[in-house]
């Protein structure tokens, strides 16, 4: 088990194989980061719940990924554009198809935007979540609101300490998580990259920032991965690699030690994982 103080809770709580997290729920197989793909994931056996946090122009923090509502509902414009109740009047199954838009399963069933409240109160005391603050650093409005949902989460922690055992706060700026650590010093949290960067000089950058786990590509997680997974666990940082569909693929990246995968697809991931390697993997 990893050496990381921050981390104990997780670990503890969650199987010794690769942790399988749910990506936007589970994703592939019904409407993203809604209630529905959450539930879906904790009934096909997920240990935690990947999900997006953005913030409403009144100021709450609602699950949406993309900061435009068009790729998933049938709104028009920007999330922080919207009031919360504008945002929960919109179809969040609107688009979800299939098979190539020749049919859509999902619209007008009263799928709705969530609020990360009524996720909390939705999911399981069991299943964890993997939080991920969207922030474009590019954007000084849309760090400032990144900021925000980081301190509106930590004053969230506060109120419910449960919690604090089952969260993992990650994003991709580090001034959002930097936010977090400063408020609150025990909240373990997660850089997410992208493979502009070679993979060593990824996890390079999050060891320097004492964060508490590594979310990398799994495109990007090339030759170097198991020495990098090797050299995260020395230093008491878990793995999570992203987005990984493959069962097969996910069979290899458990058999490099990796600590969680990162899966639209998490009944499928977990079966063939613990098909390959067993239920009870111990991790480094």
């Amino acid at each position: 088990m990893l050496k990381n103080p921050r981390l104990q809770s997780l670990n503890r709580r969650f199987p010794k194989r690769p942790w399988i997290i749910a990506h936007r729920g589970a994703s592939g197989l019904v409407p993203e980061n809604t209630l529905t793909a959450f539930v879906l994931a904790v009934e096909q056996g997920t240990d935690l719940i990947e999900l997006d946090l953005r913030l409403t122009s009144d100021g709450h923090i609602v699950i949406l990924h993309d900061a435009a509502l068009e790729r998933t509902t049938n709104g028009r414009g920007f999330v922080h554009e919207h009031t919360l109740a504008e945002l929960q009047q919109l179809d969040a199954g609107y688009a979800f198809t299939l098979d190539g838009g020749a049919t859509f399963p999902f619209r007008g069933l009263g799928l709705r935007i969530p609020t990360l409240e009524e996720v909390i109160a939705t999911l399981p005391q069991h299943i964890g979540m993997n939080a991920e603050v969207k922030s474009a650093p590019w954007d000084p409005a849309d760090r400032r609101r990144g900021q925000v949902i980081a301190e509106k989460l930590v004053t969230l922690v506060r109120r419910h300490p449960d919690l604090r055992e089952r969260l993992l706060v990650s994003s991709f700026d580090a001034a959002v998580l930097d936010t977090v650590r400063r408020l609150d010093p025990e909240l373990p949290l997660g850089l997410c990259t992208l493979p502009i960067a070679p993979l060593p000089e990824q996890l390079r950058s999050t060891v320097e920032r004492d964060y508490d786990a590594f979310h990398p590509m799994d495109i990007g997680f090339d030759e170097h991965g198991a020495a990098v997974v090797s050299a995260a666990h020395l230093t008491g940082l878990s793995v999570n690699v992203w987005t990984v569909d493959s069962p097969a693929r996910a069979v290899e990246l458990a058999a490099l030690g990796v600590d969680g995968i990162i899966t639209d697809y998490p009944e499928a991931t977990r079966h063939a994982i613990e098909r390959a390697l067993g239920s009870f993997v111990q991790r480094p």
